[in-house]
C-alpha cells in the first residue's frame, strides 16, 4: 500500500518555525528549553501523589533494617527501573534488599499472590514494585494479609480503582497533579529515588549519598525511557539528553561491555542506538529466558561475570532475530488471508510468548492495521497487541474483559490471555468494536515530513542543527524533509538479498532501507522526488553527508 506524503504542519514560515511548531514549540523560552534540556528543570518528584508516604516508609525501613524486594517486570523499562532502585541501595551501604521478577511463561505479567508467597518466605518486609502493580488488586491484599507492605511505582494505565497499598505513585492517578503524565517505568522509579536523596539530603543520617549520585543513574533512565516509547518531549527529554551522555562515561561495567560487544563503544550515544541496539539486548533475557540475566548485568561489579553475562544476552538476541523472523513469516500468512480486515488477529501453536509483541508490531507496520499476535495451547492464548493512529488498543481490548484473564498496556501498545476456547468471541468483538471507533484516516498509511528543501540547503551546519533534535522518538519525530526534481546518478543495492536501496543523488550518497526494489524501476538520469532523513554517516573515522530516504517517486507523477 502507497504511503501519502503529507506535511506535518502547513503553516509556519521558514522550516526551523515548522520544526518548532509541530513539537509544540511556541515562544522563544519554550525552544530554548527544548534545544538545550537542563537537569534542573525537572520537576519535583513530591508533587507526585503518595510520594511523602513512600520515602517515609522506606526511611522506617532502612532505620529498622527490614528486608526490602523490589518487584519487576521483565522488559527493558522494568530491568532498569529496578537497577535505578537497586544501585541507589547499593550506594547507601543498605545490603537488606533483593529483587523478584515474574518468569514470563510460567507467572505471566504484574505481580502475582504466588509470588507474594514465596517474598514472605524470604522475609520480605516492603515491597517496592516498578513498571507494574497498579492493577494488582488481589495481589496486594495478599501481601497486606501476610502482613506485606507494598509501594507500587508504576506508570500504566489504571483499568479500575487504587490498589489499597501504602502508597501508590503513577502519574495517571486521577487524583494526581504532577505536570508531566508521560514517565515510564524507570521514571517514576527515578523520580523516588530523586525523592529519597531529596528528603535526607539535609539529615544527619545514614540515608544519604553522595552529592549528585542520582545523575549516574540517568543512563539507566535513558535506556528505559526510549525503550519503552513514551513521548520525548518534556522532562523525558530531559531525562533522555543527560543520560545519553551519562552513557558514554557510564559507571556500570555490564552496560559498557553490553556497548562494547555491539559495537558502539565510544561512540556518540542516540535515540536510535539506544531503541535498535541496545534497548532490544536488554529485552531479550526476559523475551527468550528469564530478564535476570539482564538485571544481573545492570549490577555486577564484577569484570568477568560482566563479560559473561552480556555474551549471554547477545546470544539471546540472535536467537530472538531468528525466531521472529520464522514467526513473522507464519503469522504473515495468517494476516494475508484477512487483510481486509480493520484488525487483523493471528494465532499459532509454538509460537514464542516473548516474540509476539514484536511480530505484532512488525505486522502492524507492513499492513497498517492494529494487529494482535497470540501464543495459542489446548487451553489458554496468550497475546500482544499494537495499535495505529489513535486507535486505543486497550478500549478495544476491554470490550471483551468479561472473558480475558488478564489484559493491560497502554493505548498503542497491550497484552492480554485468554481462553482459547473464547478467541472466536474475541476477534469477533474486537471487528465489531472497530467499526464504529477505527476510522479510515487511522488506516491510511500516511508518510509525515516537516518541510520542503532544496539538496542545498543540506549542509554539514544543517545536519549539526537538526542533531540537536536528540534524543528523537515519540513526540519528538527525527526531521524529516522532502526533496523535489533530483536527478538519480547511481543505482545498486546492498544488504542481504538485495533489500536496501543505495542511490548517487546531487553528489550525495543515499541509503533506503526495505526500498530494494526500487533497483529495477530506477535508471540513471531519471528524476525522483524523495523524503529524507539528512544525517552524518561515519566509516572509519571519516564522516560524509547522507541523506537516509524514507520514501521516493517519479519526479513526474507526483504532482
Amino acid at each position: 500500500m502507497r504511503r501519502v506524503w503529507k506535511q506535518r504542519i502547513a503553516e509556519g514560515g521558514s522550516i526551523l518555525e515548522k520544526l518548532m511548531l509541530v513539537r509544540g514549540l511556541a515562544g522563544e523560552n519554550d525552544v530554548s528549553r527544548f534545544l538545550d534540556p537542563q537537569y534542573s528543570d525537572c520537576h519535583d518528584p513530591f508533587v507526585l501523589k503518595d510520594m511523602a508516604a513512600a520515602t517515609n516508609r522506606i526511611a522506617s525501613a532502612i532505620k529498622d533494617n527490614e528486608k526490602i524486594t523490589v518487584y519487576a517486570d521483565y522488559d527493558a523499562d522494568a530491568v532498569t527501573a529496578a537497577a535505578v532502585l537497586l544501585r541507589y541501595f547499593e550506594s547507601l551501604g543498605y545490603a537488606n534488599v533483593d529483587y523478584y521478577i515474574p518468569d514470563r511463561f510460567s507467572e505471566g505479567y504484574g505481580m502475582n499472590p504466588d509470588a507474594v508467597k514465596i517474598m514472605h518466605e524470604r522475609g520480605t518486609a516492603l515491597v517496592i514494585t516498578v513498571d507494574c502493580g497498579i492493577n494488582a488488586f488481589e495481589s496486594v491484599n495478599a501481601a497486606k494479609a501476610l502482613g506485606l507492605d507494598v509501594i507500587i511505582t508504576d506508570h500504566h494505565q489504571l483499568t479500575g480503582g487504587i490498589p489499597n497499598a501504602i502508597a501508590v505513585i503513577n502519574p495517571h492517578r486521577p487524583d494526581d497533579e504532577y505536570p508531566f503524565k508521560h514517565l515510564t517505568g524507570v521514571g517514576v522509579a527515578f523520580k523516588l529515588t530523586q525523592a529519597l536523596i531529596f528528603k535526607f539530603k539535609n539529615q544527619n543520617s545514614k540515608i544519604k549519598v553522595m552529592e549528585g549520585f542520582e545523575k549516574w543513574l540517568l543512563d539507566l533512565v535513558a535506556i528505559g525511557t526510549v525503550a519503552d516509547c513514551q513521548s520525548l518531549l518534556g522532562e523525558n527529554r530531559i531525562l533522555v539528553k543527560w543520560g545519553m551522555l551519562v552513557m558514554q562515561k557510564s559507571r556500570w561495567i555490564g552496560l559498557k561491555k553490553l556497548m562494547r560487544l555491539a559495537g558502539i563503544d565510544g561512540a556518540e550515544i542516540d535515540s536510535y542506538k539506544i531503541g535498535f541496539i541496545i534497548a532490544p539486548r536488554i529485552n531479550a533475557a526476559g523475551r527468550m529466558e528469564h530478564a535476570a540475566a539482564a538485571l544481573q548485568l545492570l549490577l555486577t561489579n564484577d569484570e568477568t561475570v560482566a563479560e559473561a553475562l552480556a555474551q549471554k544476552l547477545e546470544d539471546l538476541n540472535r536467537l530472538r532475530q531468528q525466531q521472529t523472523e520464522r514467526i513473522l513469516s507464519e503469522a504473515r500468512e495468517q494476516v494475508t488471508l484477512i487483510s481486509e480486515h480493520k484488525i487483523l488477529l493471528a494465532a499459532g501453536e509454538g509460537w514464542h510468548k516473548g516474540i509476539v509483541g514484536l511480530v505484532a508490531g512488525k505486522l502492524t507496520e507492513e499492513f497498517h492495521r492494529p494487529v494482535l499476535v497470540m501464543d495459542k495451547t489446548e487451553l489458554e492464548a496468550t497475546g500482544s497487541a499494537r495499535s495505529v493512529g489513535s486507535f486505543n488498543i486497550i478500549k478495544a481490548i476491554s470490550q471483551s474483559k468479561e472473558i480475558l484473564t488478564h489484559y493491560g498496556g497502554h493505548p498503542q501498545a497491550a497484552g492480554f490471555t485468554l481462553r482459547s476456547e473464547h478467541i472466536e468471541v474475541f476477534r469477533k468483538n474486537l471487528l465489531d468494536y472497530a467499526e464504529t471507533a477505527l476510522s479510515d484516516d487511522d488506516l491510511s498509511p500516511v508518510l509525515l515530513y516537516d518541510g520542503e528543501i532544496a539538496s542545498s540547503q543540506v549542509t554539514v551546519e544543517f545536519i549539526e542543527f537538526i542533531s540537536r533534535f536528540e534524543p528523537t522518538g515519540i513526540g519528538n519525530p527525527k526531521p524529516r524533509f522532502r526533496i523535489d526534481d533530483l536527478g538519480v546518478e547511481s543505482v545498486s543495492i546492498v544488504g542481504q538479498n538485495g533489500k536496501h536501496l543505495r542511490l548517487g543523488i546531487a553528489g550525495f550518497g543515499c541509503i533506503g532501507f526495505n526500498l530494494g526494489f526500487w533497483s529495477e524501476k530506477l535508471r540513471a538520469g531519471e528524476r525522483i522526488d524523495i523524503i529524507c532523513e539528512p544525517q552524518f554517516n561515519e566509516w572509519k573515522g571519516e564522516k560524509k553527508i547522507q541523506l537516509k530516504i524514507n520514501d521516493l517517486m517519479p519526479h513526474e507523477t507526483s504532482h
